[in-house]
């Protein structure tokens, strides 16, 4: 019989408490890292594989020339594009990784304008009733959502639209289960917790909305899945889309690639399946008036 490791359940809840209760919270700077080290392929691994889901959005907004607008978390500007495309004018991106929106310049530049910043203090330093539009794309779980609404809904015109798209916290609950399977063995080896706020589903998305004085026209969930043949190239595709953003960082570099080999024997162990291992993203979309 194959013996597995120990766990360590009460060590883990104390590591887990103890990172919880320290600051400074490292989240937005290992996520900040994570994206400025892939931003070079991120096009390739991510924006191809959910191009459609973002058009789709975009062009539910209805946008027509003329129409100044605003995208958040533009990453390589994939939607800053489309929005330039639609309105006839250079739409604003906005990003805090300096190395998606260096790849968002090189790309869009010649139509489009991009900011190297937070999304929330960019939206606090606009003046009210600035834009037409305003999207955020595969973001808005980095920051803080019902802040960042509630001032998109400041900077929009009277009848302005928002859309929004984005993963669920429930996006990778799979991959999230064999991480926590990891640590469980090791808690000693988690250094640095990361802690996101991204939303449950349509529902919530409703809710913060209707919060931020939005008023939801289009509210919708779905997922879109793609299979790999191994654990290691699990953690690859994981970190090349973004997806795995930061958790590269939940450990100390001399112990990253004993994590990561455990990882995915576990990943294999619970999910290999006649040669493939589903990877599932599942994601909410949203589009509602000022």
């Amino acid at each position: 019989m194959t013996q597995h490791p120990r766990k360590h359940p009460l060590r883990m809840m104390g590591r887990l408490i103890y990172l919880f209760a320290r600051r400074p919270n490292p989240t937005d700077d290992c996520v900040t890292s994570s994206y400025n080290h892939i931003s070079t392929g991120y096009d390739e691994a991510w924006t191809s594989h959910m191009r459609d889901l973002s058009t789709q959005l975009v062009d539910r907004l209805a946008s027509r020339a003329g129409m100044q607008a605003l995208d958040l978390t533009c990453g390589t500007g994939f939607v800053t594009g489309l929005l330039a495309d639609r309105t006839g004018q250079a739409p604003v991106g906005v990003d805090r990784s300096e190395g998606m929106i260096a790849q968002a310049r090189a790309t869009h530049g010649k139509t489009c304008q991009f900011v190297h910043q937070d999304i929330l203090a960019y939206l606090k330093a606009c003046p009210s009733q600035h834009y037409d539009l305003v999207t955020c794309a595969w973001g808005l779980g980095y920051s803080r959502p019902l802040a960042v609404l509630r001032q998109a809904k400041r900077v929009l015109k009277p009848g302005g639209r928002i859309a929004i798209i984005d993963n669920t916290l429930f996006s990778l609950a799979e991959i999230m289960q064999c991480s926590f399977l990891t640590f469980l063995e090791q808690p000693e080896r988690l250094q640095r917790l990361m802690r996101f706020r991204f939303l449950t589903g349509k529902t919530q998305l409703r809710l913060w909305l209707r919060m931020a004085g939005l008023g939801p026209s289009y509210l919708a969930q779905g997922q879109r899945s793609y299979t790999v043949s191994s654990g290691r190239q699990a953690v690859q595709k994981l970190q090349a889309t973004g997806a795995a953003a930061g958790f590269e960082y939940a450990t100390d570099a001399e112990h990253q690639e004993a994590v990561f080999d455990r990882f995915s024997q576990i990943l294999e162990r619970r999910y290999l399946k006649e040669g493939d291992i589903r990877i599932t993203h599942r994601y909410i979309a949203g589009i509602a008036r000022s």
